[in-house]
Protein backbone atom coordinates (compact mmCIF):
# COMPACT_ATOMS: atom_id res chain seq x y z
CA UNK A 1 0.00 0.00 0.00
CA UNK A 2 1.67 3.33 -0.98
CA UNK A 3 1.24 6.74 0.69
CA UNK A 4 -1.35 7.97 -2.33
CA UNK A 5 -3.93 4.94 -1.19
CA UNK A 6 -3.60 5.57 2.09
CA UNK A 7 -3.84 9.43 1.98
CA UNK A 8 -7.12 8.27 -0.34
CA UNK A 9 -8.58 5.75 1.81
CA UNK A 10 -8.45 8.54 4.94
CA UNK A 11 -10.37 10.68 3.68
CA UNK A 12 -12.91 8.00 2.08
CA UNK A 13 -13.22 6.94 5.82
CA UNK A 14 -13.53 10.87 6.82
CA UNK A 15 -16.12 11.37 4.18
CA UNK A 16 -17.96 7.78 5.48
CA UNK A 17 -17.78 9.20 9.36
CA UNK A 18 -19.79 12.09 8.17
CA UNK A 19 -22.13 10.06 6.04
CA UNK A 20 -23.10 8.29 9.33
CA UNK A 21 -22.90 11.26 11.50
CA UNK A 22 -25.33 13.90 10.07
CA UNK A 23 -28.41 11.67 9.59
CA UNK A 24 -27.45 10.28 12.61
CA UNK A 25 -27.45 13.60 14.08
CA UNK A 26 -30.77 14.27 12.22
CA UNK A 27 -32.49 11.54 14.09
CA UNK A 28 -32.06 9.35 11.12
CA UNK A 29 -30.05 6.78 13.23
CA UNK A 30 -31.05 3.54 10.90
CA UNK A 31 -29.95 5.75 7.66
CA UNK A 32 -26.63 6.67 9.38
CA UNK A 33 -25.61 3.04 10.39
CA UNK A 34 -26.63 1.70 7.44
CA UNK A 35 -24.70 4.09 4.63
CA UNK A 36 -21.74 4.61 7.01
CA UNK A 37 -21.63 0.74 7.23
CA UNK A 38 -22.12 0.06 4.44
CA UNK A 39 -19.03 2.50 2.81
CA UNK A 40 -17.03 1.20 5.91
CA UNK A 41 -17.02 -2.10 5.00
CA UNK A 42 -16.78 -1.56 0.91
CA UNK A 43 -13.54 0.50 1.57
CA UNK A 44 -12.00 -1.68 3.77
CA UNK A 45 -12.67 -5.18 1.74
CA UNK A 46 -10.82 -3.38 -0.84
CA UNK A 47 -7.54 -2.29 1.18
CA UNK A 48 -7.53 -5.76 3.58
CA UNK A 49 -8.20 -7.79 0.01
CA UNK A 50 -5.53 -5.27 -2.18
CA UNK A 51 -8.08 -5.25 -4.96
CA UNK A 52 -5.74 -2.64 -7.18
CA UNK A 53 -8.17 -3.44 -10.00
CA UNK A 54 -11.70 -2.99 -8.21
CA UNK A 55 -10.30 0.14 -6.38
CA UNK A 56 -10.63 2.03 -10.00
CA UNK A 57 -13.82 1.13 -10.36
CA UNK A 58 -15.42 1.06 -6.89
CA UNK A 59 -13.60 4.33 -5.38
CA UNK A 60 -14.65 6.73 -7.56
CA UNK A 61 -18.37 5.74 -7.06
CA UNK A 62 -17.91 5.46 -3.32
CA UNK A 63 -16.61 9.24 -3.46
CA UNK A 64 -19.05 10.24 -5.93
CA UNK A 65 -22.44 9.12 -3.57
CA UNK A 66 -20.69 10.60 -0.48
CA UNK A 67 -20.22 13.88 -1.99
CA UNK A 68 -24.59 13.76 -2.98
CA UNK A 69 -25.02 11.99 0.41
CA UNK A 70 -23.42 14.64 2.47
CA UNK A 71 -24.26 17.68 0.24
CA UNK A 72 -28.21 16.52 1.03
CA UNK A 73 -28.05 15.55 4.31
CA UNK A 74 -26.37 18.71 4.86
CA UNK A 75 -29.39 21.29 3.64
CA UNK A 76 -31.79 18.64 5.45
CA UNK A 77 -30.11 19.32 8.64
CA UNK A 78 -30.92 22.94 8.32
CA UNK A 79 -34.24 21.62 7.45
CA UNK A 80 -33.63 23.41 3.79
CA UNK A 81 -34.82 19.57 2.54
CA UNK A 82 -35.93 21.25 -1.07
CA UNK A 83 -32.45 22.71 -1.58
CA UNK A 84 -30.43 19.94 -0.50
CA UNK A 85 -32.94 17.39 -3.23
CA UNK A 86 -32.08 20.23 -5.92
CA UNK A 87 -28.55 20.57 -5.22
CA UNK A 88 -28.15 16.28 -5.09
CA UNK A 89 -29.92 16.23 -8.53
CA UNK A 90 -27.79 18.67 -9.95
CA UNK A 91 -24.74 16.85 -8.66
CA UNK A 92 -26.03 13.63 -10.06
CA UNK A 93 -26.50 15.17 -13.47
CA UNK A 94 -22.97 16.69 -13.09
CA UNK A 95 -21.15 13.20 -12.36
CA UNK A 96 -22.82 11.23 -15.02
CA UNK A 97 -22.18 14.07 -17.73
CA UNK A 98 -18.14 13.30 -16.24
CA UNK A 99 -18.53 9.89 -16.38
CA UNK A 100 -20.35 9.52 -19.90
CA UNK A 101 -17.40 12.17 -21.19
CA UNK A 102 -15.74 9.36 -23.04
CA UNK A 103 -19.06 8.35 -24.64
CA UNK A 104 -19.65 11.64 -25.59
CA UNK A 105 -16.39 12.33 -27.18
CA UNK A 106 -17.16 9.38 -29.39
CA UNK A 107 -20.39 10.66 -30.73
CA UNK A 108 -18.97 14.42 -31.25
CA UNK A 109 -15.88 12.96 -32.79
CA UNK A 110 -15.99 13.92 -36.82
CA UNK A 111 -13.74 13.92 -39.66
CA UNK A 112 -12.12 17.76 -38.23
CA UNK A 113 -10.80 15.86 -35.08
CA UNK A 114 -9.20 13.28 -37.52
CA UNK A 115 -7.36 15.78 -39.92
CA UNK A 116 -6.48 17.73 -36.66
CA UNK A 117 -4.91 14.64 -35.57
CA UNK A 118 -2.96 13.59 -38.30
CA UNK A 119 -1.47 16.98 -39.07
CA UNK A 120 0.18 16.63 -35.60
CA UNK A 121 1.44 13.27 -37.56
CA UNK A 122 2.38 15.55 -40.92
CA UNK A 123 0.04 13.13 -42.60
CA UNK A 124 -2.61 14.89 -44.31
CA UNK A 125 -5.98 13.43 -46.42
CA UNK A 126 -6.89 15.60 -49.68
CA UNK A 127 -9.58 13.12 -50.18
CA UNK A 128 -12.77 12.58 -48.69
CA UNK A 129 -12.79 10.01 -46.01
CA UNK A 130 -15.08 7.89 -43.78
CA UNK A 131 -14.85 7.33 -40.27
CA UNK A 132 -15.72 3.46 -39.89
CA UNK A 133 -15.28 3.20 -35.61
CA UNK A 134 -13.79 5.52 -33.13
CA UNK A 135 -12.93 5.05 -29.47
CA UNK A 136 -11.73 6.68 -26.59
CA UNK A 137 -11.35 5.24 -23.19
CA UNK A 138 -8.86 3.51 -20.27
CA UNK A 139 -8.48 4.21 -16.67
CA UNK A 140 -5.60 3.66 -15.80
CA UNK A 141 -3.86 4.11 -19.51
CA UNK A 142 -5.47 6.98 -21.70
CA UNK A 143 -6.07 5.80 -25.33
CA UNK A 144 -7.70 7.04 -28.74
CA UNK A 145 -8.25 4.57 -31.60
CA UNK A 146 -10.51 5.16 -34.95
CA UNK A 147 -10.11 3.73 -38.64
CA UNK A 148 -11.06 5.36 -41.88
CA UNK A 149 -11.85 4.29 -44.90
CA UNK A 150 -9.50 5.77 -47.37
CA UNK A 151 -9.62 7.01 -51.02
CA UNK A 152 -7.05 5.04 -53.37
CA UNK A 153 -5.03 8.15 -53.63
CA UNK A 154 -5.03 8.96 -49.95
CA UNK A 155 -4.04 5.15 -49.65
CA UNK A 156 -1.35 5.21 -51.85
CA UNK A 157 0.16 8.89 -51.01
CA UNK A 158 0.20 7.68 -47.32
CA UNK A 159 1.68 4.30 -48.25
CA UNK A 160 4.67 5.35 -49.97
CA UNK A 161 5.29 8.04 -47.25
CA UNK A 162 6.14 5.38 -44.90
CA UNK A 163 7.79 3.04 -47.67
CA UNK A 164 10.39 5.61 -48.01
CA UNK A 165 10.81 6.62 -45.36
CA UNK A 166 14.34 6.83 -43.22
CA UNK A 167 12.93 4.55 -40.89
CA UNK A 168 11.22 1.64 -43.49
CA UNK A 169 12.71 -1.69 -42.14
CA UNK A 170 11.37 -3.72 -45.43
CA UNK A 171 8.91 -5.88 -46.26
CA UNK A 172 8.16 -8.92 -43.80
CA UNK A 173 6.52 -12.42 -44.60
CA UNK A 174 7.97 -13.57 -41.38
CA UNK A 175 5.79 -12.57 -38.90
CA UNK A 176 8.42 -14.34 -35.95
CA UNK A 177 10.79 -11.19 -37.65
CA UNK A 178 9.04 -7.75 -37.31
CA UNK A 179 10.68 -5.62 -36.47
CA UNK A 180 10.09 -3.76 -32.13
CA UNK A 181 10.70 -0.61 -31.30
CA UNK A 182 13.50 0.63 -28.45
CA UNK A 183 11.29 1.96 -25.84
CA UNK A 184 14.26 3.06 -23.50
CA UNK A 185 14.47 6.65 -26.05
CA UNK A 186 12.19 8.01 -28.82
CA UNK A 187 11.92 5.46 -31.73
CA UNK A 188 9.80 4.72 -35.06
CA UNK A 189 9.59 1.47 -36.66
CA UNK A 190 8.17 1.28 -40.51
CA UNK A 191 7.41 -1.75 -42.22
CA UNK A 192 4.83 -4.16 -43.92
CA UNK A 193 3.62 -7.40 -44.49
CA UNK A 194 1.64 -9.00 -46.75
CA UNK A 195 -1.62 -7.60 -45.80
CA UNK A 196 -0.57 -4.09 -43.87
CA UNK A 197 1.56 -1.54 -43.94
CA UNK A 198 2.15 -0.35 -40.37
CA UNK A 199 4.17 2.82 -38.43
CA UNK A 200 4.63 2.65 -34.65
CA UNK A 201 6.53 5.00 -32.74
CA UNK A 202 6.62 7.13 -29.41
CA UNK A 203 8.01 10.64 -29.16
CA UNK A 204 8.49 13.00 -26.29
CA UNK A 205 6.21 15.69 -27.40
CA UNK A 206 3.01 14.62 -26.57
CA UNK A 207 -0.75 15.59 -27.98
CA UNK A 208 -2.90 17.67 -25.85
CA UNK A 209 -4.53 14.22 -24.81
CA UNK A 210 -1.36 13.30 -23.21
CA UNK A 211 -1.16 10.00 -25.81
CA UNK A 212 2.75 10.11 -27.22
CA UNK A 213 2.49 5.99 -28.04
CA UNK A 214 1.39 5.86 -31.44
CA UNK A 215 0.69 3.33 -34.35
CA UNK A 216 -0.71 3.58 -37.88
CA UNK A 217 -1.98 0.84 -39.82
CA UNK A 218 -3.05 0.46 -43.77
CA UNK A 219 -4.55 -2.38 -44.77
CA UNK A 220 -3.70 -3.31 -48.22
CA UNK A 221 -6.84 -4.65 -49.36
CA UNK A 222 -9.51 -2.76 -47.83
CA UNK A 223 -7.60 0.66 -48.43
CA UNK A 224 -8.97 1.72 -44.08
CA UNK A 225 -6.19 3.02 -41.94
CA UNK A 226 -6.28 2.54 -38.35
CA UNK A 227 -4.93 4.82 -35.94
CA UNK A 228 -4.03 4.30 -32.14
CA UNK A 229 -3.01 6.97 -29.74
CA UNK A 230 -1.84 6.02 -25.94
CA UNK A 231 -0.03 7.29 -23.02
CA UNK A 232 1.75 4.07 -22.49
Amino acid sequence: MNTGTIIISLILYGLTLLCFFIPFKKGQRQTGYLVGGTLGVLITLTLIGNLDFLVIFIWPVIVIFQIIFISYWTFRAYNRKKTGQAIAIVLIIAFLLLLMQPWISDWTFNKKDVRKILIFHNLELRDEFKILENEVGGFRDYYETFTLKLSDNDFNRISQKIKTSKNYKGLFTDYSKIPSMDYKTPDTVDFETDYYIEREYWTSTKMENGTYHFRFQLDKKSKELSYTGSDE
